[in-house]
């Protein structure tokens, strides 16, 4: 029976892992590092991580090390590759990770699969928000289809959320002050009150008033004290500067 359980598992989890959840009783978070640590390099291991990996599309409990495990196994077993696990892989880095977290997901992908939709949207989100143009990297991440995975966590609340907090923390550091229809835009809120309630408790925020969002005062933004003018906003060097940062960091 043991057997015919692990044979239903490795057959079955291309379909985004509906019956390998069923039948596998969900690793904890230690249980996963445990593992890790002594099946690493084991193909049996995939099944348990694809599962670990699909619940963090709702729990938001993001494991960069076991996700780049899982990636790497299908680099030693590419036959076992589920495409959309990859995709939520490379989703949940760009969401929740650090800034170069992405890039040490989609390095270990080939490039057949990266060419396959939607990994290149994805790439074109992260390119976006790298380059601060957060209009477009809405409007990209929000066009983003696959399966029932990678669609649950693009419409997620925690992960825009994730998304809106970086995007803001970014903001801080370029700029003292933003105009609040800016800040709408580019945080993807529709509304002054929306927007009121989402940085209330935001350590990054000042305060609010009718047309301007103040940031706290940091190393960054206190070095030219401007208030950005519509088009004419340049965040790319700040995102640069903090991408280089992280990686000198690792």
């Amino acid at each position: 029976f043991p057997q015919l359980v692990k044979q239903l598992i490795i057959s079955s989890h291309r379909s985004l892992l509906s019956t390998s959840v069923q039948i596998l009783q969900m690793a904890s978070a230690e249980d996963i590092k445990k593992l890790l640590k002594s099946e690493r390099f084991s193909v049996g291991l995939i099944p348990q991580l694809e599962a670990y990996l699909i619940s963090q599309v709702d729990s938001a409990a993001y494991d960069f090390e076991a996700n780049r495990t899982l990636i790497k196994l299908y680099q030693f077993f590419p036959t076992n590759s589920n495409s959309d696990c990859i995709t939520v892989a490379g989703l949940l880095a760009m969401i929740y990770g650090e800034l170069s977290e992405f890039g040490a997901i989609s390095c270990l992908i080939p490039e057949s699969q990266k060419s396959v939709e939607p990994f290149p949207l994805l790439i074109r989100a992260v390119e976006s928000r790298d380059a601060c143009t957060f209009a477009t990297f809405w409007s990209v991440f929000d066009s983003i289809v696959g399966g029932d995975s990678v669609n649950r966590l693009v419409k997620s609340d925690k992960a825009r959320t994730s998304l809106r907090k970086s995007i803001l923390n970014t903001i801080s550091l370029s700029y003292k002050n933003i105009g609040v229809a800016q800040a709408l835009a580019h945080l993807d809120i529709k509304s002054e009150a929306e927007l009121s309630s989402f940085v209330k408790d935001n350590a990054t925020v000042e305060n609010i008033s009718s047309d301007t969002l103040t940031f706290i005062s940091n190393a960054e933004n206190t070095k030219r004290d401007k208030v950005s003018q519509e088009g004419g906003v340049d965040y790319s060097t700040i995102r640069g500067l903090m991408a280089s940062a992280t990686v000198a960091d690792e």
